[in-house]
């Protein structure tokens, strides 16, 4: 009876610390032509990767990343960030998190506009330089920062714009990113390019 009673309390001990998510906090937030991702998983030794889904509605989501072996931190939480280039733009976005096998975070709905941009960004991809130019808007004091889909600021830049914002991408890997131009009045403008090499 007694070897009994342990067994049944080792269960509960042992799948009900399990029952609870390790994804203790998840927030999507729209930035103009894109979605950013934060995450956090709480600290533990379990080694699993994350899936991030998305979908258009609540019901169907389809992981579009797969980041494999967060094996976690003992003693603190981490944080995490991705950056979806491609939402939906005339239906919703809905996000989760999962960590396999079962361990899903709440679903989140984001909406973005069809419309979200007032810049010619070229070329496009780039290989060296990057133009940005303002349909509506020259010679103005602007702060740029560039990040990753991760969300890692890769760059950072500053200076007086003529008719265009133009800046050296050469040293960035090859990947998507997005920036974000702060003007001396306080308004933002993000976008994305895409970096590549020449062949």
């Amino acid at each position: 009876m007694k070897r009994w009673l342990s067994a049944l309390l080792f269960f509960f001990v042992f799948f009900g610390a399990h029952a609870q998510s390790r994804i203790i906090y998840f927030k999507a937030t729209a930035l103009g032509d894109s979605v950013r991702l934060n995450f956090t998983i709480s600290s533990g030794t379990a080694c699993a990767g994350y899936n991030v889904l998305k979908g258009s509605d609540s019901l169907n989501l389809n992981p579009v990343y797969v980041y494999p072996g967060i094996c976690g931190n003992n003693s603190s939480n981490e944080t995490y960030a991705y950056t979806d280039f491609s939402p939906n733009k005339t239906t919703p976005n809905f996000y989760r998190i999962l960590i396999p096998p079962g361990d899903y975070s709440n679903t989140l709905r984001v909406d973005v506009a069809a419309s979200f941009s007032d810049m010619i960004i070229f070329p496009q991809p780039t290989e060296d330089v990057l133009n940005i130019k303002f349909l509506n808007k020259s010679y103005f004091y602007y702060e740029m920062k560039i990040y990753d889909r991760f969300g890692r600021k890769m760059g950072e830049t500053n200076g007086n714009s003529s008719d265009r914002i133009t800046v050296n991408v050469s040293g960035l890997p090859i990947g998507l990113y997005a920036f974000m131009i702060i003007d001396i009045n306080g308004n933002a403008y993000r976008g994305k390019f895409i970096k590549t090499t020449s062949n």
